[in-house]
């Protein structure tokens, strides 16, 4: 490899840590808004919060590493030129395909990344998400009691806390515990905790009196205690349809009519199709990028559109390509489109980049 390969390709790397830098915390900040309310709301842990936002980046990084390419090579290539270093180049003979090698290894680097993420890395992401939010909402949705209502922790459970100080602290705590079926027995207590410990929801309470009525005799004993443990009942975790976005390659292209339904058996095959040729995106993107900035010599007057036009043909591929899978989910006969819009753009821009040849002087 050159030194301007390498040059270009470092400045290539620097471009795209910066734009994936700045696109994750606005793809992340939008995907946050998926379980805001789950969690930010309802006080739990940070830690939690982190987890789901780490399990989401693997689904982000399909879209952002793309447009983080895209963005990367336009940011270079338009500076080059701006800079004169694109005439530099020519004039010392090297022809428009090498000088787009830099990018063109880097996006082949990002295909392998994306195909990886998407086949792989993705779905299991996905899965763990999903069953992180399941058992935050039905098994643990105890830690999330909101303040001023009765809450139905199991059949045989009621809690209800008058205030909540944030971090599943909450104040003026009454507990309804019908478990035993011989005796009642009602908790009420100044404050309290729950906390979860070895899979299994606690409430500490402080300050408070355990109430106990004999459901045969109707006798009341009174105890008043200054901390208080209660373990509470889990409700049976529910039987979690998967979702097509956390299957793996084989059962979306195989699906079982039985398990989703015949009318979703197309849906599943075209997810299927659309992951396999989601690493073609990258190249597509690269490309188009290349051969609309790089071809057409050094022509002023088109420097400012062609970074416009491919930014518009790139984010038109994208959008097809979800449009395309859409189509495909109505209609399987149209799978091949799916790659079509990766394959085409990429043999078209790299033909027309290898036959470009050597240009003529610059006009000014």
């Amino acid at each position: 490899m050159r030194q301007t390969d390498l040059y270009v390709l470092r400045r290539l790397l620097v471009a795209l840590g910066a734009a994936a830098g700045a696109l994750c915390p606005l793809l992340l900040l939008a995907t946050a808004l998926r379980f805001v309310d789950d969690i930010v709301e309802r006080g739990a842990a940070v830690e939690l919060f982190a987890a789901l936002v780490l399990l989401a980046l693997p689904y982000l990084a399909g879209v952002a590493l793309p447009l983080a390419l895209l963005i990367a090579i336009l940011t270079v290539y338009v500076r080059m030129a701006s800079e004169s270093e694109l005439i530099v180049m020519r004039a010392a003979g090297v022809s428009d395909l090498r000088l787009a090698a830099p990018a063109l290894l880097l996006g082949l680097a990002i295909m392998g990344i994306v195909a990886w993420n998407a086949l792989v890395l993705a779905p299991s992401s996905e899965s763990e998400l999903r069953d992180l939010r399941s058992s935050l909402r039905d098994r643990f949705s105890i830690l999330f009691a909101q303040p001023g209502t009765f809450r139905q922790v199991d059949r045989d459970m009621t809690l209800f806390v008058h205030d909540g100080t944030g971090g599943s602290e909450y104040s003026g705590i009454l507990l309804q515990d019908d478990r035993d079926s011989e005796r009642r027995i009602t908790y009420m207590a100044e404050r309290g905790t729950v906390s979860v410990e070895d899979g299994i929801p606690r409430l500490t309470a402080f300050n408070g009196s355990r109430h106990e009525i004999d459901r045969e005799t109707g006798r009341l004993t009174l105890v008043y205690f200054d901390r208080n443990t209660i373990e509470l009942n889990l409700p049976p975790v529910p039987q979690r349809a998967r979702s097509r976005r956390e299957r793996t390659l084989d059962e979306l292209l195989n699906p079982s009519a039985e398990e989703v339904g015949r009318a979703n058996v197309a849906k599943h095959r075209a997810e299927g199709h659309f992951r396999l040729a989601s690493g073609l995106m990258p190249g597509a993107m690269a490309v188009v990028a290349l051969a609309c900035l790089l071809l057409g010599g050094e022509n002023r007057q088109g420097q400012a559109f062609r970074p416009a036009l491919a930014g518009a043909i790139a984010f038109g591929l994208l959008v097809g390509a979800y449009a395309t899978k859409a189509a495909v989910a109505k209609l399987p006969v149209l799978a091949g489109l799916q790659y079509a819009i990766g394959v085409v753009p990429i043999l078209v821009g790299f033909a027309l980049l290898a036959l470009s040849g050597r240009r003529q002087p610059a006009s000014v």
